[in-house]
């Protein structure tokens, strides 16, 4: 071989090389923005999950003071028309504040400020009882009653909910 094809051999050979050295860095940005996509989406995932179950927790905690103030008779008094409210302490503009959890976690929630719960009288009184009620309408009447209540530790990231239910009462005519 002569020295002119001997130089442009190796001119072709240095070539090759830088091709192979690009052709390397491509597949290793396309290797490392795919990482770094499916790492970002898996840590999307578990923020969504941590949501879902904060907003499961409130849910819980909210129903379970539902469930203890439908418990409790007291918390429902019969007395006043529609619109009058009872609340637990320190809830503004109810007309008495008389609804008293439990002791244990649920009081100290309320005590906290974390939740709070207020049941309101919709219907006036002598409001005869639903129909589908399988009563006798001279011998009840009907007090119904909006039950809400609030949880929220939103800004802990535990979760916040507002939950309403109803409530029928039958009361005994005299």
């Amino acid at each position: 071989m002569n020295e002119a094809g001997c130089a442009a051999q190796a001119s072709l050979r240095r070539r090759e090389r830088g091709a192979a050295l690009v052709t390397a860095l491509i597949f290793l940005i396309i290797i490392s923005v795919l990482s770094i996509s499916s790492m970002r989406a898996g840590s999307l995932g578990v923020r969504m999950a941590q949501n879902e179950e904060a907003r499961l927790s409130a849910v819980q905690v909210a129903q379970a003071l539902t469930e203890a103030i439908v418990g409790t008779p007291a918390a429902t008094p019969v007395i006043g028309g529609a619109g009058f409210s009872n609340c637990t302490a320190g809830e503004p503009g109810c007309s008495i504040n008389n609804v008293v959890p439990p002791a244990g976690w649920l009081a100290n929630e309320v005590a906290a400020g974390h939740l709070s719960a207020r049941v309101e009288r919709l219907s006036p009184p002598d409001k005869p009882p639903p129909r589908a009620i399988a009563t006798s309408i001279d011998k009840f009447s009907a007090a119904s009653f909006q039950l809400i209540a609030n949880y929220d530790r939103s800004d802990e990231g535990l979760g916040s909910v507002e939950l309403t239910e109803g409530l029928l009462v039958l009361v005994p005519r005299e």
